[in-house]
């Protein structure tokens, strides 16, 4: 097969901590959010885009914060507080239960399940795509499926989504590769956990302690999602 540079990417994250896919998502939408501390802020359609989908998600405002983006945060926002300043002044007397304030102040928030993605959020469900597709091909080279297997694995939902989400077709037997090896780590992980857990009985005190003793930190990675942006 042709090692493309994501085959790569995907290679070099077997050999580091925690689910490869967050790893790489989170890393592909960081970039994005630095290009728009910088650049992209000024962007008009940009721009117009936060204002439509009023901001970026909770998680990835407070991600810009870290990062520094006091500026672009401030203008950016701005321009989201004068279009409801705005829809506050010229619908103040209409406060009716149908078609009133709220209703015209929040129409393009929509409930939590139907709100609209944030431009980041976007980034990442494109790279999440991108890096799926790539990893069903990876996973018909056996260098790669042998480091996929030494390695902590996907986090449940990636793996979830690793195995369902549609992408360009790969034909081979993918599937059956990657469940093998997820299991292989996940056999491995409960043996660690199960070592952890024996040291922490009175009894075994004195054994020495090795890489078991942070696999409750791969197994909370595992069932909940890396934590990339601590």
């Amino acid at each position: 097969m042709v090692k493309t540079r994501e085959y790569q990417a995907l290679l070099s994250a077997c050999d580091r901590e925690g689910c490869l896919l967050c790893n790489l998502v989170h890393e592909s939408v960081y970039r994005y959010l630095d290009s728009w501390k910088y650049e992209l802020f000024t962007d008009v359609e940009i721009r117009q885009e936060l204002r439509d989908t009023q901001g970026f998600c909770h998680i990835h405002t407070w991600q810009l914060a870290r990062m520094g983006a006091t500026l672009p945060i401030a203008q950016a926002y701005r321009d989201i507080l004068s279009d409801t300043i705005d829809q506050l002044q010229q619908n103040g007397s209409s406060t009716g239960p149908s078609g009133g304030l709220l209703r015209r102040l929040f129409e393009n928030k929509g409930d939590a399940t139907n709100k609209p993605n944030c431009p980041a959020c976007k980034q990442k469900a494109q790279a999440e795509e991108r890096y799926i597709h790539s990893l069903r091909q990876a996973l018909l080279d056996d260098e790669f499926v042998a480091a996929l297997s030494q390695s902590t694995g996907l986090c449940l939902d990636h793996f979830k989504l690793a195995s369902e989400l549609r992408t360009k077709e790969v034909p081979g037997n993918w599937p059956q590769r990657l469940r093998q090896a997820q299991l292989t780590c996940l056999q491995r992980l409960d043996a660690q956990l199960g070592e952890l857990i024996r040291k922490h009985d009175y009894r075994f005190k004195e054994e020495e302690r090795g890489s078991e003793m942070v696999a409750w930190k791969r197994a909370a990675g595992l069932v909940s999602g890396e934590d990339v942006l601590s």
